[in-house]
């Protein structure tokens, strides 16, 4: 289901009155008098209701008979919502007190949740429904209201820079959820969607992974409705359709990360104009860590400082106009394993010259090593097969002797075993002249 116009929505503006009202069946013992008292913003409202409803007295209601109440005259109690998680630099400001956020901590209407690079923050609103606000975000949150008639939530927040991710739960009447920024409105009762602000470029985006939400421009005069795999680019004046990126592929899926840095070789995606990959320790992304963009036309990901380990990488491509497409979830594990640090020198001893060849091994747990020497031509080529390829060491060092003059190139190979894969890595190949 999806609200057009939520109470939330109405309620933040001061246009003709809303329309809207919700039904409520008369229980024994109500009046008039006392369902205002209950239930509305002010007791003399009751006045509205009974000429609304046509009621001859007030004190007097027919047991089972239906009311409609104006939405704009229920009230609705302050909400609150809760600090499931967070990561990295995160803070919340709650009135006058700017600090970190506590896990479990209370978050109240008019909050303030920035975000900052590799940050990520997630509020558990009251009804079960979630919202993250990524790195490089602030996110207001501008009403978290409980109607005292029935309970229903309302709820809206307003992004004020970057991103919000939402999940909604399906909402009763006169509940809603509401998504702002400085140039758009999305309103929903129930379903998964994401708002960005680019400030930059005074644009909004809005993307449904599913459900439906209603997107209006800044001036309230366009609107646009996106359903599951459509996404809604807003301005102050306007408001448009686009359909989302299919989600894109790595070419690789099954590599081990040995690398210095994990690096993510993206299959290329027709209309995408870059890429980006968020890190999590788990499939859902709930402990998210780690998010970063590809430059503009690149087809890869690089990130920085990842301790071994086995994580997630939710993948999605962005359109030039910013707007985020469908994604998918890789599993993978980053298990570092090179060979550095290479290095030769010679020495004499009884008559004869030696070479010691020398290495680093890069990586954790224990690893064995392989040293190949192969000569070279003329023309800079291998000749044939190596002179030396010795297998199954365990020294970081290896020691020969008497070699004729020539131009010879040597590697190391690395391997170890690490969350049940045999990884092995050649390093640089390395060249070693010996004159006559």
């Amino acid at each position: 289901m999806f609200l057009s116009i939520s109470p939330a929505f109405a309620q933040s503006r001061d246009p003709a009155p809303s329309a809207e009202t919700l039904d409520y069946q008369v229980q024994p013992g109500d009046t008039l008098i006392d369902l205002a008292t209950a239930y509305l913003n002010r007791p003399t409202d009751y006045r509205q209701v009974q000429r609304r409803n046509r009621v001859a007295d007030p004190r007097q209601l027919a047991i089972g008979r239906t009311l409609a109440f104006p939405v704009e005259l229920l009230r609705a109690d302050p909400d609150q919502a809760r600090v499931a998680g967070f990561r990295g630099d995160v803070t919340l400001r709650q009135g006058a007190s700017t600090a970190a956020p506590i896990q479990g901590q209370t978050v109240s209407e008019g909050a303030v949740l920035t975000t900052g690079a590799n940050a990520f923050m997630r509020l558990a609103l009251s009804d079960g429904s979630h919202v993250v606000v990524p790195s490089n975000s602030r996110v207001r949150l501008t009403r978290l209201r409980r109607y005292a008639i029935n309970g229903a939530v309302d709820h809206a927040m307003t992004v004020e820079a970057g991103r919000a991710e939402s999940r909604v739960t399906p909402r009763r009447r006169p509940g809603g959820f509401v998504v702002r920024t400085p140039v758009s409105v999305s309103a929903v009762r129930g379903t998964d969607f994401r708002v960005a602000f680019n400030d930059g470029a005074d644009r909004s985006t809005t993307e449904v992974l599913e459900g439906r939400v209603e997107v209006e421009s800044g001036d309230g005069l366009t609107e646009a409705t996106a359903v599951a795999a459509e996404g809604v680019t807003a301005t102050a004046t306007s408001a448009r359709p686009v359909p989302l990126l299919p989600a894109p592929s790595l070419l690789r899926p099954d590599e081990v990360q040995s690398g210095p840095h994990p690096l993510f070789a993206i299959e290329a995606l027709s209309g995408a104009d870059r890429y980006r990959g968020r890190l999590a320790t788990d499939a859902g992304m709930i402990d998210a860590f780690a998010e970063t963009d590809s430059a503009s036309g690149e087809t890869r990901l690089t990130y920085d400082g990842l301790a071994d380990g086995a994580y997630f990488l939710r993948l999605s491509a962005l359109s030039p106009e910013g707007v985020e497409g469908r994604s998918t979830t890789y599993s993978f594990i980053r298990a570092r394993n090179g060979v550095g640090g290479l290095a030769s020198s010679n020495s004499m001893q009884d008559g004869r010259r030696f070479y010691r060849f020398r290495w680093e091994a890069e990586g954790e747990g224990e690893a064995n090593f392989r040293f190949q020497l192969s000569r070279e031509d003329a023309q800079g080529a291998r000749e044939g097969a190596p002179l030396i390829d010795q297998p199954g060491l365990t020294d970081q060092a290896f020691t020969l002797s008497d070699l004729p003059p020539g131009v010879y190139t040597w590697r190391v190979q690395g391997s170890r075993h690490r969350f049940g894969r045999l990884l092995q890595v050649w390093s640089e190949p390395q060249q070693l002249r010996i004159g006559r």
